[in-house]
């Protein structure tokens, strides 16, 4: 896959600054322990080691904490194993406000600050931060696809990531993770379909679009159809069914 040709800042160390962008982490690992809540973040120290995110901060964290917080990334979570020692009561993951079907992608859409310093995923079954009523978080095997927070001083100019596919699709090619984030917007089907992008879109960004076809990479430059007054982009050559395509651009965010 070719490589975008970004303005690097100057070998100085003393001259960069650190950036901060989204990086989606993929990841396999148990809950944080918790009686009920699968938390994804924490401010509290230690008890921030959660195996499945990697210790890693949930991008835009600090928004969460605001009392004016308004939006969230999207999550997605697979419950892969529960496995409670003798003696201990059995989590009631399948069966709890109806339940979450092990080996099945749940999309969530809402997150909660929970006691003043935890951020914990919202049940979309119930619309609450319980996810099972018997048990213990630390049971639970999951995988978990996040934006985690990546920071870097290699560029000046960063351009935004949107990654574009269907979830399965995505995990099997990037199995360590990749910077961007998510499209939540689209399933590339062939259809042309015009979309939203993850963030408002400048005028004359890079319009960069990296994509695979089977097993083959290739890229492409303004081919997107980008509208910037809508921030919205198609083209259905680049996303046929089964298609991943990584789309840089300029953001507002």
């Amino acid at each position: 896959m070719d490589k975008v040709s970004l303005q690097r800042v100057p070998a100085d160390a003393a001259q960069q600054t650190l950036m901060t962008i989204p990086f989606t982490l993929i990841n396999t690992g148990q809950c944080h322990a918790s009686s009920s809540e699968i938390v994804i973040d924490s401010l509290v120290v230690p008890a921030t080691n959660n195996p499945l995110t990697q210790n890693k901060p949930l991008y835009n964290r600090a928004h969460y904490f605001s009392p004016t917080a308004q939006s969230c990334e999207t999550v997605w979570i697979k419950f892969l194993d529960v496995s409670v020692p003798t003696g201990q009561s059995e989590v009631n993951m399948t069966t709890f406000a109806g339940g979450h079907a092990l080996n099945t992608w749940i999309k969530v859409n809402q997150c909660a600050v929970s006691g003043g310093e935890h951020i914990a995923l919202i049940n979309p079954n119930n619309n609450t931060t319980q996810w099972f009523s018997t048990g213990n978080a630390q049971h639970i095997e999951a995988q978990i696809i996040m934006t985690t927070a990546f920071e870097t001083d290699e560029f000046d100019v960063m351009p935004y990531v949107d990654i574009i596919g269907h979830i399965d699709h995505i995990v099997a090619t990037f199995p360590k993770g990749v910077m961007g984030q998510i499209n939540p917007n689209y399933i590339p089907d062939g259809s042309g379909l015009r979309f939203n992008l993850t963030q408002k879109a400048r005028d004359k960004g890079p319009e960069f679009c990296a994509y695979k076809h089977g097993e083959q990479w290739y890229t492409t430059t303004s081919a997107m159809a980008l509208d910037t007054a809508k921030s919205s982009i198609s083209n259905a050559d680049i996303l046929q069914p089964n298609s991943v395509a990584l789309y840089f651009y300029d953001a507002i965010t």
